[in-house]
C-alpha cells in the first residue's frame, strides 16, 4: 500500500501543500509544471489583472480538454459495446434457426 505524503507544490508562485500517496508524486509535480508552463504562456499572449484570470482560463482549458476526452472515451465504450452485441446477435441467431 503506498504511504500518505505531504509535498509542498508552486502554482503561480504561491506554495500549497497537499497530501497525496506517494505513487502520485510525479503526477502532482508534472501537473504543477504544466499548470506553470501554461501561466507563462497565456500571462506573455492576453491581457489580465490577476493571476486569478490566467488561472481561471488555465482551467477552463483544462476542463474543456477533459470533457472532450470523456466524450471520445464514452464515443468508444458505445461503439464497442455495440459490436458486442451485434456479435452476440448473430451468434444467438445462428443457434435459434438451427
Amino acid at each position: 500500500m503506498d504511504e500518505d505524503v505531504r509535498i509542498e507544490i508552486d502554482i503561480a508562485n504561491r506554495k500549497y501543500k497537499v497530501n497525496i500517496s506517494e505513487s502520485d508524486r510525479d503526477i502532482f509535480n508534472k501537473a504543477s509544471e504544466i499548470v506553470n508552463e501554461t501561466l507563462k504562456r497565456y500571462a506573455s499572449t492576453y491581457s489580465y489583472k490577476d493571476n486569478q484570470d490566467l488561472l481561471a482560463m488555465v482551467l477552463l482549458q483544462y476542463m474543456t480538454s477533459y470533457i472532450r476526452l470523456q466524450q471520445r472515451n464514452t464515443e468508444s465504450n458505445n461503439k464497442e459495446i455495440e459490436n458486442r452485441l451485434t456479435e452476440l446477435d448473430k451468434y444467438l441467431t445462428e443457434i435459434l434457426n438451427k
